[in-house]
């Protein structure tokens, strides 16, 4: 996985031991910190507006600050080729393809720069956490060919995203997030959800061998994990008045795929998450007949495989589909959660024309790698692991496979870059959306990724996103700078470049036809 860091101030060393090799003895106690501001007052908001020259804010009630150019975020130059056939449902279709001289002349301004602009921007506004360090990266667009050979790179904007320390250690979370991004003319995208902190005393904790012991055991026996120290922000609108230090559990297993990162209170005699109740057994057949009409369906493994926040994160995404009166063809979690479901028919026990390819959007949670994703101590039907070798998406009805795991789209694993490893997989379906790095398990995600997709105008702001838009304001809303989304589709050179660049869900935008993969590919990829 190639990270493109440009611009990074040091961080503290304190955490860079993980538990196997710590180079320091592990302290007997740590601070607790006190919360003394939380978000934004609306005077903070409208001077941070005024200081990056927005034409509006958004701010919650929690005090998150929010704003994206509904015209020049992640900006890709395309041509309006009239409509396309119908899709399965007999929707209509528009036809797009790629500017690539348009694309190739856009200029973005350096990580320096961008990193010295969204310093002075925050400051002039007062809005600069004293803990806060810059860490400026692209958002770049790639074409593969069928070689796997990259045929053109160009960068679309830059972004700023901040790290926050406490004492030396890692301050993450969704309270702990603050972004800008420019392209040429200036900001095109600001994220701000942050507090401030005093130290508040000091708590008893558990070694990082203990807290490796923790890990493994949420984790699963398959995980060599990797534990450190950190200091958890929740979101703004969950109300806190002082956090206590927790572990960060990573890992990996023997076939290089990654759990999603974790967090487990450090403190000594803190309570640690409590296990969901479990879904009622699902039926081992499906009966009733396949519907037509605009679908979603959403799966994911969480307690059975060390993820304590899959169950909220799934309900989050059910409940926003609901909102906007999207029907949802399933949701099944833990051991509901089949690798089946996800499997094409022409490989025994596949059945994803009835599951995962008979929805317009699948939404999946759980841990992954380069080559697939794992149902590990949750389910055996009829396998363990959904290779890409077994993915045909799209033949059925599938258009977005969104995917919030860890490393499906990661530059190169096993000889192959991301583009050779899924591009089978494309057979009618328009996007990928996941990520190159490890990810953080997250409750919120899914309702993020639904709102901004889904969403209802307001006046001349707050319309939907396109769907790589909205999975990307939803990774960069929940997962801290060190993560990197990505959302990869056909791209097809004989027709002059047409692909599913700018889809929006049904209903909300301007949605491309399916297309049949001649093995060219793009991929959009963007820190959080």
């Amino acid at each position: 996985m190639q990270r493109k860091l440009t611009v990074v101030l040091a961080l503290s060393s304190l955490v860079a031991a993980g538990a196997a090799g710590v180079a320091h003895a592990d302290p007997a106690e740590l601070p607790v910190y006190g919360v003394t501001s939380s978000g934004l007052d609306q005077e903070q908001a409208q001077r941070l507006q005024r200081a990056f020259g927005l034409e509006d804010v958004q701010r919650s009630e929690a005090g998150a600050v929010a704003f994206a150019d509904e015209r020049r975020y992640q900006y890709l130059p395309t041509v309006d080729k009239g409509q396309g056939g119908p899709d399965e449902d007999g929707n209509a279709t528009t036809q797009t393809a790629l500017d690539t001289e348009a694309l190739k002349r856009i200029r973005t301004i350096p990580a320096e720069e961008a990193a010295k602009r969204a310093q002075e921007g925050l400051r002039a506004a007062g809005v600069l956490p004293a803990n806060a360090t810059p860490t400026a990266q692209h958002t770049t667009f790639e074409l593969a060919d069928p070689n796997g050979r990259n045929a053109l790179t160009a960068n679309l904007d830059t972004s700023v995203s901040y790290t926050f320390q406490l004492g030396g250690l890692p301050l993450e979370g969704e309270g702990a997030n603050i972004r800008v991004s420019f392209d040429a003319q200036g900001v095109t995208a600001v994220s701000h959800a942050a507090r401030t902190y005093d130290e508040a005393g000091t708590v008893k904790v558990n070694d990082l061998a203990h807290g490796a012991k923790l890990c493994a055991e949420y984790l699963g026996a398959e995980v060599k994990p990797d534990v450190s120290y950190v200091y958890v922000a929740p979101p703004l609108e969950q109300r806190v008045d002082k956090i206590e230090p927790s572990f960060r559990c990573t890992g990996r297993n023997s076939d290089g795929g990654a759990p999603q990162a974790i967090t487990l209170p450090a403190a000594v005699g803190a309570e640690l998450p409590v296990p969901q109740p479990p879904q009622s057994p699902r039926p081992e057949a499906r009966f009733e007949a396949e519907a037509g009409g605009t679908q979603v369906g959403s799966e994911g493994t969480g307690t059975c495989s060390g993820l304590p926040n899959t169950a909220a994160n799934i309900g989050t995404f059910n409940t926003e589909a609901g909102n906007h009166g999207i029907p949802q063809a399933f949701s099944w979690l833990d051991q509901n959660a089949w690798e089946s479901d996800f499997k094409d028919p022409a490989f025994a026990g596949g059945q994803d024309t009835r599951w995962a390819d008979d929805v317009d959007l699948t939404y999946w949670q759980g841990h992954g790698s380069g080559t697939g994703f794992y149902f590990t101590g949750c389910s055996n039907h009829n396998d363990t692991k959904l290779s890409n070798t077994e993915a045909r998406w799209g033949n059925g009805d599938v258009e977005w496979m969104s995917l919030f795991t860890c490393l499906v789209l990661e530059d190169s694993t096993g000889g192959q870059n991301w583009a050779q490893r899924w591009g089978q997989a494309f057979r009618g379906l328009h996007q990928i959306n996941s990520f190159t790095t490890v990810s953080y398990n997250s409750a919120n995600h899914g309702g993020k990724f639904g709102h901004y997709m889904w969403r209802s105008p307001f006046l001349w702001w707050n319309k939907p996103m396109k769907v790589r838009d909205a999975w990307a304001q939803a990774s960069i809303d929940t997962q801290p700078a060190s993560v990197r989304w990505a959302t990869m589709g056909v791209y097809l050179p004989a027709t002059g470049g047409l692909g599913n660049y700018n889809d929006y869900f049904w209903g909300k935008g301007a949605v491309g036809p399916d297309y049949a993969s001649t093995g060219w590919f793009w991929r959009i990829s963007g820190t959080s």
